[in-house]
């Protein structure tokens, strides 16, 4: 995850490796994803049998775990901690030592790469002229974000400002993805997919999701703790002291492009 774009209060550098103090309330508090997103990447060739996937820059594995088994998978993490929680959840998939910059597989490898929440941490030319490398000449690379729903969930509104849920991640510097990925020379036409949904967790699901963000992860433990109280205090204010469940508002967004046609 090297050459970041640039960021507000801390260095990009900075924020995108506090992931892997919090790997372990990335794991219990972030969301998979919707079979809406991956029957989206299905209906372009993503998943055929036997197709060779690489999950690029994995994470714990929530998208890795959502792939078809008949498909070849692969995963790719730079975080220790992360891989960590990776091999807990997804025992029978390798998870390799690498980067978006600096994958570590041969040429023409892969019929699809996917990216779950990363892409925006990326050097985003030199990750997609190396996504391109490793793909196959009839391959396609898959982008995807679960994003926060704030209108969605009057408590949600209130914790906005905790969690820096309006930096949509979906926009790299002051370009949209769309246009950062459309862009680049070795990728054809750009498809994409929004869908809004809820997930049912609990209060301290909600608050370690807030914990595994970024600006908050990046913070010393005092400042985490005074975040997370000021949240629960919030979120308790709209549904009631020690209130059980919470359903959580999404919006997904992926998107999907073929290698360019020579």
């Amino acid at each position: 995850m090297s050459g970041l774009t640039d960021g507000d209060d801390l260095d990009r550098e900075t924020l995108a490796r506090s992931f892997d103090a919090t790997a372990a309330a990335y794991e219990l508090g972030r969301p998979d994803y919707p079979d809406e997103a991956l029957s989206f990447w299905d209906g372009y060739a993503a998943f055929e049998r036997d197709a060779s996937v690489l999950d690029l820059v994995a994470g714990a594995g929530k998208l890795t775990r959502l792939l078809p088994v008949t498909c070849r998978v692969h995963a790719v993490e730079p975080l220790p901690q992360m891989r960590q929680q990776f091999v807990a959840a997804v025992p029978d998939v390798e998870v390799l030592v690498g980067t978006a910059e600096q994958i570590p597989f041969d040429d023409d490898t892969f019929d699809t790469v996917l990216v779950g929440q990363a892409f925006h941490w990326f050097d985003q030319d030199v990750a997609l002229d190396e996504i391109a490398r490793v793909l196959k000449p009839s391959g396609g690379l898959g982008l995807i974000w679960n994003e926060d729903d704030v209108g969605a969930a009057a408590w949600m509104s209130d914790i906005v400002d905790e969690k820096r849920s309006l930096a949509a991640s979906t926009v790299v510097g002051d370009h949209p993805v769309v246009d950062v990925l459309g862009g680049h020379c070795a990728f054809g036409p750009v498809a994409s997919f929004e869908c809004r949904w809820q997930r049912e967790t609990s209060i301290e699901g909600v608050l370690a999701d807030i914990l595994s963000r970024s600006y908050v992860s990046a913070m010393p433990t005092d400042d985490q703790l005074a975040v997370l109280t000021r949240s629960r205090e919030a979120i308790e204010g709209h549904l009631g002291v020690g209130v059980e469940r919470v359903e959580y508002p999404y919006r997904t967004v992926a998107f999907w492009s073929a290698l360019a046609k020579d």
